[in-house]
């Protein structure tokens, strides 16, 4: 959470690998969520699932912290002591730490390629 704290929490994110050819180097689409669910998002971004058969891509929608099931605080996610972790550069932190993730247990550097809407799309971007 913080440069003096190694706290974490349960970042929910989905993946569909059905399309995925970890022995190639295969891209990561990787879309950075925003202000809500991210199974509506994953059930609304089509151009994602257009494309991923076409690159063999493996697909991972990953929820923004404090919405849907990725309360950090639980209960007490929005109380006033809680509610500054909600930021964009800690958000940005959070794919940046789940990307590294994926690609641990892999040889390859799989190029990750960054969609998202709105808020979301700027996140992308930056």
């Amino acid at each position: 959470f913080n440069f003096l704290s190694n706290e974490t929490f349960q970042l929910r994110y989905l993946i569909n690998d059905s399309y995925w050819s970890p022995d190639t180097n295969a891209p990561i689409f990787f879309y950075t969520g925003n202000e809500g669910d991210i199974t509506l998002f994953a059930q609304n971004t089509g151009f994602m699932w257009e494309i991923a058969p076409e690159f063999n891509a493996l697909v991972v929608f990953a929820e923004h912290r404090f919405y849907g099931e990725s309360m950090p605080f639980g209960n007490r996610s929005y109380d006033e002591g809680n509610i500054g972790y909600l930021s964009s550069s800690q958000a940005l932190m959070d794919y940046v730490d789940l990307i590294a993730e994926l690609k641990q247990n892999h040889d390859k550097k799989f190029p990750v390629v960054l969609f998202g809407g709105s808020y979301g799309g700027m996140l992308a971007a930056w």
